[in-house]
């Protein structure tokens, strides 16, 4: 009542002979969540700048929610700041951040394109 297993076992290949293992989830996604790969894109892809609220939410192009809840993790574990002017908060990365350099080249390597600023 078993089960005959007819197949053969496959033979290793020598690893001169092997082709290289292609990856199927890219860096980035394996590290962030789409939205959080464009909040660090903008934040950390352009450092010296502040975006206010609206702003992210709109350049990122997800819920409000969403974005907001991204960028409230980012204050809280001390990675951004945030500044009042007037009603609007800006945020900004924060380069006294302990892993700051680290983050930035992070985002600077997978995430290259996304933080690139639009050309006019």
């Amino acid at each position: 009542m078993g089960i005959k297993n007819t197949t053969k076992p496959l033979k290793p290949r020598s690893a001169a002979r092997q082709a290289p293992v292609r990856a199927r989830t890219g860096i980035a996604a394996a590290l962030f969540s789409a939205t959080q790969q464009r909040v660090l894109a903008l934040l950390f892809g352009q450092p010296g700048r502040s975006f206010f609220t609206n702003e992210l939410i709109g350049l990122v192009g997800a819920g409000s929610g969403a974005v907001q809840r991204e960028v409230r993790r980012l204050v809280e574990s001390g990675l951004v700041t945030v500044t009042r002017i007037g009603s609007q908060k800006h945020y900004q990365a924060n380069p006294a951040a302990p892993i700051f350099e680290e983050l930035r080249g992070i985002v600077t390597k997978t995430l290259s394109s996304a933080t690139e600023p639009p050309h006019a």
